[in-house]
C-alpha cells in the first residue's frame, strides 16, 4: 500500500498528540499549581511520569535524536522527502530548520518539567512518602535533567542553563543568556552525582532510572570530556549492578525480550495510542504498515563495515528489492509501535571502559573487554597491534558496529575531533564540512523571542 508521505507526517503528528494527552492523563504541567496537585505521593509520581513522557515525542527520542546521531554521521542518509532532514544530512542547516527548532523547544519543555518536580517535591513533607520514595523521585528528575542538558550541550554548545521552575511569563525569567559549555557540563555532573546518591538500586518499573542509569550516563559524560579516570570509576560501579550482555545480540531488539538485563535505560512505549512512530518511518513492509519513502536509510559505507561472521549485521539492517533499511526496530504498527528506543546499555559500558582503560595504560584489560563484545558478535579475539593508538582505533570501530543506527555515531565522531568527522563524511558521503558545523545553529524562533541569546559562529 502506498500513501502520500505528507499524510504520513500528519498522521504521525496526530498520533503523537493523542499519545501525550492519554499517557499523562493529567492537566498540562503549566496548569498545575500547589493548590490542585502535590498533596500526596501519588500526585508527585503522576507528574514525574510526565517527565518521562517528555522523552517520547518525535521531536526527541521518537525521531530527532536518531537523526542527529546517525544522519549527521557516516551511518545514514536522511531518506524520506523532508527538506529539514536533507539540510541535516548535507550540512547546510539554517536557523529556521524545523527539526532543530522543535527539538530545542522539546528539550527545554522537558527540562522545565524536571525543574517543576524538583521544586515542588522538595517542599513536600517527607511523611507523605513511603520510605525513600521522596528521595527517589528527586533522583529521577535530576537524572532526566542531566540527560537533557547533555544532549543540548553536545548539539548546540553553549546553551541557557535553567535550573529553577519557570513560573511566569516575566521576560526577566524567560530571557536567559547562554552559559559556557564547561559550566553546563559542571551542572550535568552535579545533577548526575546527586541523582546517583538518591536513586534506588533497581528501578521501580523497567522504564524508570535507577543508580546504574546515572552511573552509565556519568561515564558517557566523562568520556566526552576525556576524563578517563572517572570513566574507570563509574563504569566499574555499573559493572557491580548485575547487568550483563545478552547471549544473543538479536535478543536486544526482539520486543518479546525487551525487559532484559543488558538495557540500562530506554525510552519505552506502550503501543497503540502510546506508540513509537520511529519504526514505521524506517522499516520496509511488511514490518511497517505503509509503503512510502523511508527515513534514516543506511549508507553503503556503514553496511560494508560488517565482516563475514558478524552476527550483528542481520540485526542491524535488512535489504529488500535492492534497498537497505534499518532493522533494530521490528514493528511499524501504523505509527503506534510498542518498540522501545535504547538509550544506555551494558555493551556501551564495556566499550566506554575499554576506551578509558586503554588511555590510562591498562591496554591488556581494555582488550579483554573489547573481546567480550566481539565474542558475542561471533568474531575472533582482537588480533591487531597492541599499542595505545591501534587499540583505541579498534575500540572505536567496535563501537560503530555494536551501536550501528542506535544514535551514537555522530557524538562519538565529534568527541574524536574535527579530523575524525571530516574523514568519516568524506569516505561515506563525499562531502566536506567546516568546523563550525560541529554545532547546530540556535533556532531563529528562540533568537526572535529572547534578545539575550546569540547565534553560534558561522550561522
Amino acid at each position: 500500500m502506498k500513501i502520500n508521505p505528507y499524510i504520513c507526517a500528519l498522521l504521525s503528528a496526530f498520533l503523537l498528540t493523542a499519545c501525550s494527552d492519554d499517557f499523562i492523563d493529567k492537566e498540562p504541567i503549566t496548569q498545575i499549581s500547589t493548590g490542585n496537585l502535590y498533596q500526596t505521593q501519588e500526585d508527585a509520581e503522576a507528574v514525574l511520569i510526565s517527565c518521562y513522557d517528555g522523552l517520547q515525542p518525535d521531536s526527541y527520542y521518537g525521531f530527532d535524536m536518531l537523526v542527529y546521531g546517525d544522519v549527521r554521521s557516516d551511518n545514514c542518509f536522511a531518506g524520506g522527502d523532508n527538506a529539514a532532514n536533507f539540510q541535516l544530512d548535507n550540512f547546510n542547516v539554517n536557523p529556521t530548520n524545523a527539526i532543530i527548532t522543535r527539538s530545542f523547544s522539546q528539550m527545554y519543555s522537558a527540562i522545565n518539567r524536571a525543574n517543576t518536580v524538583l521544586n515542588r517535591v522538595e517542599q513536600m513533607d517527607e511523611a507523605l512518602f513511603d520510605t525513600g520514595r521522596k528521595e527517589g523521585i528527586l533522583g529521577e528528575a535530576l537524572f532526566l535533567r542531566g540527560l537533557h542538558y547533555f544532549n543540548l550541550v553536545r548539539l548546540f554548545g553553549d546553551v541557557p542553563l535553567v535550573t529553577t521552575e519557570t513560573t511566569s511569563l516575566d521576560p526577566a525569567q524567560l530571557n536567559v543568556s547562554r552559559t559556557a559549555q564547561q559550566e553546563v557540563y559542571d551542572q550535568i555532573i552535579t545533577d548526575l552525582l546527586e541523582a546517583q546518591s538518591m536513586l534506588p538500586d533497581v528501578p521501580i518499573d523497567p522504564e524508570r532510572a535507577a543508580k546504574g542509569a546515572a552511573e552509565a550516563l556519568l561515564s558517557k559524560v566523562y568520556l566526552t570530556l576525556e576524563d578517563y579516570p572517572n570513566v574507570d570509576v563509574w563504569t566499574e560501579a555499573v559493572m557491580r549492578r548485575g547487568y550483563g550482555l545478552q547471549t544473543r545480540f538479536d535478543n536486544l531488539f526482539n520486543q518479546e525480550n525487551k525487559f532484559n538485563n543488558e538495557v540500562i535505560f530506554a525510552v519505552r512505549y506502550l503501543g497503540d495510542t502510546e506508540g513509537n512512530v520511529f519504526p514505521e518511518l524506517v522499516l520496509p513492509t511488511p514490518e511497517a504498515s505503509f509503503d512510502f519513502i523511508k527515513f534514516n536509510t543506511p549508507t553503503p559505507n556503514s553496511i560494508n563495515q560488517f565482516q563475514g561472521g558478524d552476527n550483528r549485521a542481520a540485526s542491524s539492517f535488512v535489504q529488500r528489492n535492492g534497498e537497505s533499511f534499518l532493522y533494530k526496530w521490528r514493528n511499524g504498527e501504523a505509527f503506534q509501535s510498542a518498540d522501545y528506543t535504547i538509550v544506555l546499555r551494558y555493551a556501551d559500558v564495556l566499550l566506554m571502559r575499554a576506551e578509558a582503560l586503554n588511555r590510562i595504560n591498562r591496554t591488556g584489560d581494555a582488550i579483554t573487554l573489547l573481546n567480550r563484545v566481539r565474542l558475542r558478535a561471533g568474531l575472533p579475539n582482537y588480533g591487531g597491534q597492541t599499542d595505545t593508538v591501534s587499540v583505541d582505533e579498534a575500540i572505536f570501530q567496535e563501537r560503530r558496529l555494536e551501536f550501528m543506527y542506535e544514535g551514537h555515531r555522530w557524538f562519538d565522531l565529534k568527541r574524536k575531533g574535527f579530523a575524525a568527522v571530516t574523514e568519516a563524511l568524506d569516505e561515506s558521503k563525499d562531502i566536506s564540512i567546516s568546523e563550525f558545523e560541529l554545532l547546530l545553529p540556535i533556532p531563529q524562533t528562540e533568537l526572535d523571542r529572547n534578545p539575550n541569546l546569540t547565534q553560534n559562529p558561522g550561522y
